[in-house]
């Protein structure tokens, strides 16, 4: 029988706090893992736990620099930030962790009481079960069911211009659904193909649903572009070039195509990768940087590489705040990089009107978001487009 308990991992540079941390957490029925050095906190992270509680301080390594390794590693992991900083820099660290897909479940500034930290970890258990965790044990897929092509759907979901409101295009976003598991969640559903290197069976399976769908959908055939979310795993194909024209030129010509690089993991051979991302512009396909803001885009690649569109992320958009006198300069900033090197500037996760407006006053190309339509399924999408047309129709924001 495997230990079932949950899994804690303790991150600081102080061993008597580690020591207390540990104590109080296999009391409630934890198992626990700590780490001090540099040297200790580098092999843990590479581990599996269930939520890790991170000092902010760690001497020679620091926990902003940890929270991106444990992002790129285990993406949704749950995190408990304690710090004798002031409540400020604790709050701006919490965004910081929000940005490399953690999920920050408290935070706790030093000294911190016994009776509060035990507490805290009572309530634990409830929340890590929510958590979107890919490395812990409440999501299991056997090999042959994770990409079982009856279990895989395609949802879109519309991106509009920003200035009049039409549609520009829909985004497609792969789906994980059983009849006896019901839906997992997409972030767990890619991060566990990533984990099981299947990365490039995944985006074969997608390319081949889109084209199928847009073949069968007059919404879809008339749409002017689909995206679709490549790993920067699959940037190491060579083939890709090829795979992509043959599938989807079937139903479409490639300019009518965007792949969204999504990076959920470095890139590790950088001069392939640009050569597969040169090769499909060469082909006539657009690029797009997507997720722009969170920490894993590189500026230097955006540079290099020949993109054609930069979607901000939704943790930047959400920081618009209606009653500022100034504009959020990491908005400003996301969409002055975006037009200074020639692309098209999308807003993601844009949830209201207020919002809406704000990014296009700055100059933003499109939005996408919940305001417009969640993702919906190819059927869905002319009523989806028309419920849009008349909400914008009276929001004040159309033209006249």
């Amino acid at each position: 029988m495997g230990d079932s308990r949950i899994r804690l991992l303790v991150i600081d540079d102080e061993p008597a706090i580690c020591e207390l941390v540990a104590d109080v957490a296999e009391l409630v029925g934890f198992a626990t893992t700590a780490a001090s050095s540099r040297e200790e906190i580098e092999a843990a992270i590479e581990g599996r736990y269930d939520c890790v509680v991170l000092d902010l301080s760690l001497g020679d390594i620091d926990g902003i620099e940890v929270m991106s390794r444990l992002g790129s590693l285990h993406r949704g992991m749950p995190l408990i930030l304690v710090s004798g900083a002031d409540e400020s820099l604790l709050k701006s660290a919490g965004t910081i962790a929000e940005m490399h897909r953690l999920r920050v479940l408290g935070r706790f500034a030093k000294p911190f009481s016994v009776d509060l930290l035990r507490a805290a970890l009572l309530e634990l258990p409830a929340l890590v079960s929510e958590a979107v965790d890919p490395t812990g044990p409440r999501a299991r897929i056997g090999d042959d069911e994770l990409l079982d092509p009856s279990h895989l759907l395609l949802a879109y979901q519309p991106k509009v211009s920003a200035s009049t409101g039409d549609v520009v295009g829909v985004e497609a976003l792969v789906r994980w659904r059983s009849p006896f598991r019901g839906d997992l969640s997409p972030s767990v559903f890619v991060a566990l193909v990533e984990e099981a290197g299947r990365s490039g069976e995944l985006l074969d399976a997608v390319m081949t649903m889109a084209a199928r769908d847009r073949s069968r959908h007059r919404s879809l055939d008339s749409m002017p572009n689909v995206s679709l979310n490549v790993s920067v795993l699959d940037l190491v194909d060579e083939d890709l070039p090829r795979l992509a024209l043959r599938i989807l030129s079937e139903a479409a010509e490639p300019a009518r195509w965007t792949f969204e690089i999504t990076e959920t993991t470095p890139i590790t051979a950088q001069t392939t990768a640009i050569s597969v991302l040169t090769r499909l512009r060469l082909a006539g396909f657009h690029l797009a940087v997507d997720d722009f803001g969170t920490g894993t885009s590189n500026y230097e690649r955006l540079l290099v590489a020949p993109f054609t569109e930069l979607k901000i992320d939704r943790a930047i958009v959400a920081r618009v705040d209606p009653d500022a006198t100034e504009p959020d300069p990491m908005v400003r900033s996301g969409i002055d990089v975006g037009h200074s090197l020639g692309m098209q500037v999308v807003a993601e996760g844009v949830e209201s009107f207020v919002q809406m407006r704000a990014v296009r006053d700055l100059g933003c190309d499109s939005v996408q978001g919940y305001l417009v339509s969640p993702p919906v399924a190819p059927d869905g999408l002319d009523a989806a487009l028309d419920g849009w047309a008349e909400n914008f129709g009276v929001s004040g924001l159309a033209p006249d």
